[in-house]
C-alpha cells in the first residue's frame, strides 16, 4: 500500500513539473526535466536500496501474530505483512527504500526548482 501511494506520488510530481515546465520554458525543457526526473529516480531508487539492504535484511523478520486487532490492521495495510499460519512475516525493505528516495528527492527538487529572481540591467 506504501509502495503504491509514493509511485503514484512520483508520477503525479512529474507531470506537474512537466506541466509547469512546458507553461514557462516550453517543450524542450519540459522533456528534459522529465527525462531528469526518471534518471534521477531510477539511479536514487536503487543507490538507497543499496544503502538500506545493508540495515534490514531481504528475508525480513518473523514475529507471532498479533493479538491486538489494531495493530494488525495497521500490519494489514503497510504492506510489509505476510502470513503464514501464526508467524507473520515483515518485509519493510522496499517501502523504507521509497521513503529514504522520497526524502531526498524532496529535498533536491525544492532547491532545484525554486524561483529565482531574475533581475534586468537598465
Amino acid at each position: 500500500m506504501i509502495i503504491a501511494v509514493i509511485y503514484f506520488i512520483h508520477a503525479i510530481f512529474a507531470v506537474y513539473a512537466f506541466a509547469k515546465s512546458y507553461q514557462s520554458d516550453g517543450w524542450l525543457q519540459a522533456f528534459l526535466n522529465l527525462g531528469f526526473i526518471i534518471t534521477l529516480f531510477a539511479v536514487s531508487l536503487t543507490v538507497c536500496e543499496l544503502i538500506v539492504g545493508i540495515f534490514i535484511s531481504d528475508a525480513g523478520y518473523k514475529i507471532t501474530m498479533p493479538e491486538n486487532q489494531i495493530l494488525l490492521f495497521f500490519l494489514k495495510i503497510s504492506g510489509f505483512y505476510a502470513q503464514q499460519g501464526n508467524t507473520v512475516t515483515l518485509t519493510p525493505k522496499d517501502s523504507i527504500t521509497l521513503i529514504f528516495v522520497s526524502l531526498l528527492e524532496y529535498f533536491f527538487y525544492s532547491f532545484y526548482f525554486r524561483k529565482t529572481e531574475v533581475t534586468k540591467a537598465a
